[in-house]
């Protein structure tokens, strides 16, 4: 068995060598080889569509218009986290204009949102704000053409895995008239109102509107009952709070608690000396929430509950599900976020300078590309335990200084 598996590596090394440009990869989602001639992939998985069911003629003419986009490359590999601390993000995402008129949409359907929120369990708050932080309520959906984006990142051989079933999924949609041979979007692919990839609506599509027709670009009908389904779908819990903002007054407090997998019963964090900014908590004292402080001790703190993860689910950007989540609760009555002059987020410059720095001393900071993701924060809040200061993973001028 050793001697097979040896013999696999090596001419597995070997294929890659001979074949750089049409690399295999053993993946359960992968259906044709990536890269290569493009023409040439285009006629493999359209075969591979054509297998599964969908009409030949269909597959035929999305695959004549589908091209192969330099900008969608350029735009996979230049993506990153945001850049921005979280009041500044917040201050540009949670603006009058989707504030003012996401009351209006909450208003003027009022009637679907209490239907959604019958059948799915999700709020017409979260939905709105889902729609907000998207597309400004379908105002900006992405002028990319989909089938292109698509089929590029279905060829290329970074995540062909993930692409090649929606490209085919896609396709699936253009089949059964729900998108047509112009529809454009987001460069990653995601089409409508909610920004929703193709397999997504193949699965949680809704005509809400009830005309006969699912159309998630132009009927906001269809984008909010789809967007229901889909948050349902994520583990939505029903009539339970996501986010509330919390105040903490003691100097003394143990900041290394907050952050995610230190979870503990609200009965716990009253202990601690938190205080919930409605002075009454949203949940019992035996539910379990999580401290976020998306910019430090000076910066606004929230108790997050359980169904907050599905905001992850949905965008795995701390700064952004915050937000998100915080957006949500403006639209049910909260009001802004206080905070308290907090550290502005080091330049890209220093936050590299830093990332190095905790490198070099044996940290895992990830890639060292200056923003503040995941595992830099673990690192400084280690560092800061380690230094005997406040752990409250925002790493500052102060602390680059130290370290430095």
């Amino acid at each position: 068995m050793f001697k097979l598996n040896f013999i696999l590596k090596i001419v597995t090394i070997l294929l890659l060598v001979v074949f750089p440009q049409s690399r295999l990869l053993f993946a359960k989602n992968l259906y044709v080889n990536c890269g290569g001639d493009f023409k040439s992939f285009l006629r493999n998985i359209g075969d591979v569509a054509i297998d599964k069911g969908i009409n030949k003629n269909d597959v035929l003419l999305v695959l004549k218009n589908s091209q192969r986009s330099k900008k969608v490359i350029s735009l996979d590999r230049k993506q990153s986290t945001f850049r921005l601390s979280f009041t500044d993000f917040s201050k540009k995402a949670i603006n009058t204009y989707r504030l003012k008129n996401g009351k209006k949409n909450i208003e003027k359907y009022k009637e679907l949102f209490q239907i959604a929120k019958s059948k799915y369990g999700v709020p017409p708050e979260v939905i709105t704000a889902f729609w907000a932080m998207e597309t400004d309520f379908g105002a900006v959906q992405g002028d990319i053409h989909t089938f292109s984006a698509l089929a590029t990142l279905a060829h290329d051989c970074r995540r062909p895995e993930m692409f090649q079933p929606e490209y085919i999924a896609a396709i699936n949609l253009f089949s059964k008239g729900i998108i047509d041979l112009k529809t454009t979007g987001a460069w990653a692919g995601e089409v409508g109102q909610v920004q929703m990839l193709p397999s997504d609506i193949l699965k949680f599509g809704k005509d809400g509107d009830n005309d006969g027709f699912i159309d998630l670009k132009k009927s906001p009908e269809d984008a909010i009952l789809t967007a229901a389904a889909l948050i349902s779908e994520l583990g939505w819990e029903p009539n339970q709070p996501w986010i509330e903002e919390v105040i903490i007054d003691d100097k003394n407090f143990p900041w290394k608690e907050a952050g995610f997998g230190r979870d503990r019963k609200i009965s716990s964090w009253k202990k601690l000396g938190i205080i919930s900014r409605n002075k009454k908590f949203m949940a019992s004292d035996n539910t379990k929430a999580t401290l976020l402080l998306p910019q430090g001790l000076k910066g606004p703190k929230f108790l997050a509950y359980s169904n907050y993860n599905i905001y992850l689910k949905w965008n795995d950007s701390f700064i952004y599900t915050v937000t998100a989540a915080h957006l949500a609760s403006r639209f049910s009555g909260q009001k802004k976020f206080l905070s308290n002059k907090p550290d502005k987020i080091l330049s890209l410059k220093k936050m590299i300078k830093l990332q190095n720095i905790l490198q070099s001393n044996g940290y895992n900071v990830g890639k060292v590309d200056g923003i503040l993701g995941r595992q830099t924060r673990q690192s400084v809040r280690t560092i800061q335990i380690k230094l005997g200061l406040p752990a409250d993973s925002w790493p500052t001028d102060d602390l680059l200084n130290i370290l430095n």
